[in-house]
């Protein structure tokens, strides 16, 4: 039932897959959805520089908002609730594909900075080596 609701989804333009992930598809007309393919997108979705968190952007339920979800939840039919789920799938997609592109970051950023400090040993070992050779 997922699979077909990611299947429907797709197909009426909602959500973007390319190699088997599913992203929300943008809004039509916006800057991204103009002559560019899917694939297009979810590159530069992963490329672009990883979005920051503020803490006005962190959603906090208090248990009633909570307990009226879950109620709704409860109600819903199996094609709303598989339509949810394949956009909660969606969603947790994109979000690993920021994960990994700031884990990329992190790694080259620490690269960065041992190359740095290998410079600097370097530099160091050169200036103790001439210092001992004018002594």
């Amino acid at each position: 039932m997922l699979s077909a609701n990611l299947k429907d989804l797709t197909t009426s333009g909602e959500l973007i897959e390319v190699n088997r992930k599913y992203r929300i598809a943008p809004a039509p007309g916006s800057m991204y959805s103009e002559g560019r393919s899917p694939e297009t997108l979810l590159l530069e979705d992963m490329q672009r520089e990883p979005q920051k968190i503020e803490s006005d952007d962190i959603k906090t339920f208090t248990k009633s908002q909570v307990d009226a979800e879950l109620a709704h939840m409860i109600t819903m039919t199996a094609e709303e609730a598989a339509s949810a789920a394949a956009r909660a799938v969606a969603e947790a997609e994109a979000l690993m594909a920021e994960a990994e592109a700031a884990t990329r970051e992190a790694e080259a950023a620490e690269a960065d900075a041992q190359a740095a400090q290998a410079f600097a040993e370097a530099v160091r070992n050169r200036n103790v080596t001439e210092l001992m050779a004018q002594s």
